[in-house]
């Protein structure tokens, strides 16, 4: 392999690590997510030996030397551990993986051709460009219903898939909100109905706002539900059984309590208890390193941090003369952090600290929603079977 093969090998393979470790990526990769997944976020680690599994880095190499190389071309998005992982510098966290509903569209009646898409990415994404950055586009695909094939397990206890055809649909997402606008302008009236033709392969493509679709399918699912609750109602007062009576009755209940709204969270913060730290070293500094060297007696406190950040935060529970001597201490480099001085450490007052804290109500508040729907979500599935 000449040189240049070998540098356009690692320029291919960036690009593909690029794409799997990107926010809107990100948001839908279940695999990843169980890697990454911390508490709040994605900031995990991945060994570069499992991303070698991936069939599109297959296709560029089998090294893991290449994949790594690769990987410190994108110094901005990527950190390389000396032991062979990989996290994100920036990572996702969990409150944002909804974030992109009001950015994405979702198209319908895509081509399809013996059970594939007759389009791809590299068909869709032109005609979206013109409105802006397109950061995703997802081809939907769903399980063959006709197919007497099931998920099974196999005797080494591998999991066995059904098989999937495609669902002639996808999700196309922009990077800003003003770039959907520009495509909704053009494509959607107000009324939700198409506006501007777009054909694919001779078929004209339904376009829609991703939010109105996923409004749709649950108004859909609820309709499919109470059918089928009604007609098991029937079937229960023609058969006069009570014992079935009061079991929908339960059904029902646990229905309602599943659509119950999240409770917002609420916090009565106080003053005079959040370090601004700014400086940090983007190499070794982690929230573990900053609550050690942060500790104060009989005061709990919590780094609001992400690795590879070089600002961050300590708060602490309650107020107190110690926090002020705290912050002097790490300013003048008395207290290091893995060894290393900040630039600046300072207690936030006024707007700053107001500002802080309502960031910080509005993030937990995301992640208790994430959470809920996670729940409802699974309960479900359960109330279902």
């Amino acid at each position: 392999m000449t040189e240049k093969q070998e540098n356009d090998t690692i320029s291919l393979i960036a690009d593909r690590l690029k794409f799997f470790f990107s926010t809107p990526n990100m948001r839908s990769d279940r695999f990843l997510q169980n890697e990454l997944g911390r508490e709040d976020d994605f900031g995990g680690s991945i060994l570069v030996d499992k991303l070698l599994n991936f069939k599109s880095i297959q296709k560029h190499t089998s090294e893991k030397e290449k994949v790594i190389e690769a990987a410190k071309t994108l110094p901005d998005l990527l950190i390389v551990s000396e032991d062979g992982k990989i996290s994100c510098k920036e990572p996702v966290k969990k409150s944002q993986l909804h974030d992109n509903i009001p950015l994405s569209l979702h198209l319908s009646n895509l081509p399809v051709e013996n059970e594939k898409y007759a389009v791809g990415v590299f068909d869709i994404k032109p005609l979206f460009e013109k409105y802006g950055k397109v950061t995703l586009i997802r081809l939907k695909w769903m399980p063959d219903n006709t197919s007497k094939e099931k998920d099974t397990d196999n005797n080494n206890g591998q999991r066995k898939r059904r098989k999937m055809i495609p669902a002639a649909s996808c999700v196309v997402e922009f990077e800003k909100k003003e770039e959907i606008d520009k495509a909704v302008i053009d494509l959607i009236q107000e009324n939700g109905e198409e506006k501007k033709g777009l054909e694919m392969k001779g078929q004209k493509i339904k376009i829609i706002k991703l939010r109105d679709w996923m409004d749709d399918h649950r108004k859909k699912m609820r309709e499919k539900r109470n059918f089928e609750e009604g007609r098991g109602n029937r079937q229960q007062r023609e058969t006069n059984d009570e014992r079935g009576n009061e079991k929908l009755g339960n059904e029902e209940k646990k229905r309602k309590e599943l659509e119950s709204p999240p409770v917002e969270f609420k916090l009565d913060w106080k003053p005079g208890c959040v370090i601004e730290l700014k400086g940090l070293d983007t190499k070794t500094c982690d929230r573990e390193s900053i609550r050690a060297a942060a500790k104060l007696e009989n005061n709990e406190s919590y780094a609001d941090y992400s690795r590879g950040q070089s600002d961050g935060a300590i708060r602490f529970s309650e107020p107190s003369d110690e926090i002020k001597k705290l912050a002097d201490k790490l300013n003048t480099g008395e207290i290091k952090i893995t060894n290393s001085a900040v630039l600046s450490a300072r207690v936030l007052e006024g707007e700053e600290e107001q500002s802080y804290w309502k960031k910080f109500i509005e993030f937990k508040t995301k992640q208790k929603q994430h959470q809920f729907e996670e729940r409802s979500r699974k309960k479900r599935r359960l109330h279902r079977k």
